[in-house]
């Protein structure tokens, strides 16, 4: 069973390749204990709730790996904790996990957006950053922009709270005049997918094709329990994730 958590990253995405997977709403503490416990040989990780309750721990996903379950991250909480436990075989997808394993890119908080319920297919409602930055890029690289445009609008879209960090709000706060803005959006909307779902993609693709590890192919390192884990584990219990 390959098991892949995801919500505002895949939004949009054909369902086609979402097919091999089952697919499960964001990852939040105890959702990724509960996979290995439901039997799955690989583990997808891409998005994650954060603030609402707490987060996925490295805890667990180190257990996976020693347990011998693939697991796999990218775009989103999946590329950060994919980039912190590298070290011990959790397997990073896509140019935002290189950024962080890279350093290249360091703060959390890049890669946070608002998004709409479940309900809503967790729409997203505010621009990454991670997002937000290749784009403005590629308007420079394609002359839609100047130099110092584009410095305005990636000093902007930095400055803004993640919740507030909308197109409208970072060309407002950049000072763009009104005029420019149709064009711009015309061509944001031709660059296709944005850059989570480009690493989301491709880590779904991966997972999908991806075969159970052998014992040669698992990363050697030995897991230490805690209490705060044996905690976790008597708490969670052992079934499909919710």
């Amino acid at each position: 069973m390959k098991v892949v958590f995801a919500g505002p990253s895949i939004h949009g995405l054909d369902n086609a390749l979402l097919a091999a997977c089952e697919m499960h709403p964001p990852a939040g503490c105890g959702d990724v204990l509960r996979a290995v416990g439901a039997s799955a040989d690989a583990i997808g990780l891409i998005d994650g709730v954060f603030e609402s309750e707490p987060s996925v721990w490295h805890k667990e996903i180190l257990f996976a790996l020693a347990s011998g379950v693939r697991v796999m991250g990218a775009a989103s909480v999946g590329a950060l904790r994919a980039a912190e436990c590298h070290a011990f075989g959790m397997e990073g997808i896509g140019a935002i996990f290189e950024q962080y394993s890279s350093g290249e890119r360091v703060c959390d908080a890049d890669v946070a957006l608002a998004h709409a319920p479940a309900e809503l297919g967790y729409a997203p409602l505010t621009e990454a950053l991670v997002d937000i930055e290749p784009v403005i890029a590629r308007l420079a690289a394609e002359d839609w922009l100047g130099a110092e445009e584009a410095e305005a609008l990636l000093a902007a879209a930095r400055h803004m709270h993640f919740k507030q960090r909308t197109w409208n709000a970072v060309l407002d706060a950049a000072g763009l005049d009104k005029t420019r803005r149709p064009g711009l959006v015309r061509a944001r909307r031709g660059f296709g997918l944005s850059q989570k779902q480009r690493d989301a993609s491709e880590m779904i693709a991966a997972i999908s094709a991806s075969e159970p590890l052998v014992h040669a192919d698992r990363h050697a390192f030995e897991f230490s329990r805690t209490a705060f884990f044996d905690q976790l584990q008597r708490q969670t219990p052992l079934k499909d994730p919710p």
